[in-house]
Parts: C-alpha cells; sequence; structure tokens
C-alpha cells in the first residue's frame, strides 16, 4: 500500500513538472504574438497592449474597471491612459448619461492595432488547434477553462 501511494505521488510530482514545463513553452509562444504586435507599432509597452486588447474586447469601460483589468491603482491606470491618448491609440469622453463618468475607447489607430493584435492571436490559436481533431480542441479547451477557474478561485501567490 506504501509503495502504491509512493508511485502516485511520483507520477503526480512528474505530472505537476510536466505541466509546468509545457506551460513556460506555451507561455514564451503566446509571447512572441504581444512582442509582434509591440514590434509592429513600436511605441507601445506590453501593458499598453494588454490595454488596448482589453477596450477593445470591452468596447467602451470606465476608469475603474481599467484599474481592474491591469490591476493597479487607479492612479496608475490614469497615468498609462493619459500615455495611450497622447500617442492617440485611446480617447476620453464623458458619459452621455452621467457627464461625471469619463469613459475610455479606441481611436481608429487604436481600432487598428487592437484589429491586428486580434488577428495575431487568432492565428496563433488556428496553430495549436490545427492537428487537434474536434473533441480534442473542445476537451483542450474545456480543460484550460477548468485550470483557469481553478486558478481564480485561489489567492494570488
Amino acid at each position: 500500500m506504501i509503495l502504491k501511494l509512493e508511485a502516485e505521488m511520483n507520477a503526480g510530482t512528474d505530472n505537476v513538472n510536466r505541466l509546468s514545463q509545457s506551460l513556460e513553452k506555451l507561455m514564451l509562444k503566446l509571447q512572441e504574438v504581444d512582442d509582434a504586435c509591440i514590434e509592429l507599432c513600436k511605441d507601445i509597452s506590453h501593458q499598453e497592449l494588454s490595454l488596448i486588447g482589453y477596450i477593445g474586447l470591452m468596447g467602451e469601460v470606465i476608469m475603474r474597471e481599467i484599474a481592474g483589468h491591469l490591476e493597479t491603482p487607479l492612479s496608475t491606470a490614469t497615468w498609462i491612459v493619459d500615455k495611450l491618448v497622447a500617442k492617440k491609440y485611446l480617447k476620453r469622453y464623458n458619459s452621455i448619461e452621467d457627464r461625471r463618468i469619463v469613459k475610455v475607447g479606441l481611436t481608429s489607430k487604436g481600432q487598428k492595432t487592437y484589429e491586428l493584435f486580434r488577428r495575431l492571436k487568432i492565428s496563433m490559436g488556428e496553430r495549436m488547434l490545427q492537428d487537434l481533431s474536434l473533441k480534442d480542441q473542445s476537451n483542450l479547451i474545456s480543460l484550460l477553462e477548468k485550470v483557469t477557474k481553478n486558478l481564480n478561485n485561489h489567492v494570488k501567490i
């Protein structure tokens, strides 16, 4: 019985190590998408690209949502938005419903950058799934959703 438990523990450790190595390789590949977009734009950082991607996905957002997405204080989020407004990727405007609320959206330059980023991410996704059957694709996506949910349910390290 003890040998069986030790074998299971070793198999579990081996799986954790394999997972860790696979995730590291995957993260490096995913980083290539960001790097390619940043290189093409020449004037934005990874954090700024992340914000452009978020606003492109969500549409107009308020500063509190930006701070939450970037996981930064409101003052830092404001500073990042200020830089992207100056670079003409973002625009600020008052909400029609409540003039006290400032919303942030993409300019045409920001929209073009978002579309480029989205196309690069879609291309990466297609390459990731190309050799998998539809069933394997669905299983992979389901497992990744479960893993993400597990991570979101735990305290940050």
